[in-house]
């Protein structure tokens, strides 16, 4: 387990967002905290997970295969089905890139995490 810093930047149809973080990278996980949500990126299965006090997300992604999310809303525990359609995946040493549509809100994202020095 070892510290390190990272770039998350996350570009939609609408807004690009870019932010430093201290993430906490194990073998196969990176976990940093944004300013009210944790999230967690699970590298064996590629899987993300945001989380929060109000919501739970879960959002697996194969590239160029259709795969199911679910959005929790904590208050009055009902969840909302995603489907997801994940262009690429690209993880290298210090990057990971991915592109993805979720199809339900007709939403396309690019993810970028750097980590940096």
């Amino acid at each position: 387990m070892s510290k390190i810093n990272v770039v998350v930047t996350i570009k939609n149809k609408n807004d690009v967002s870019e932010e430093k973080y201290i993430a906490i990278k194990t073998n196969n996980k990176i976990t940093y905290h944004e300013k009210d949500c944790k999230t967690k990126i699970l590298l064996d299965d590629f899987k993300i997970i945001r989380e929060n006090e109000d919501y739970l997300l879960e959002m697996n992604f194969i590239p160029n295969k259709k795969t199911k999310g679910k959005y929790l809303l904590k208050e009055n525990n009902s969840i909302i089905d995603l489907d997801i359609l994940t262009d690429y995946l690209i993880i290298e040493d210090n990057l990971i890139i991915l592109k993805y549509n979720v199809i339900t809100t007709e939403q396309d994202v690019i993810l970028k995490l750097e980590c940096v020095k």
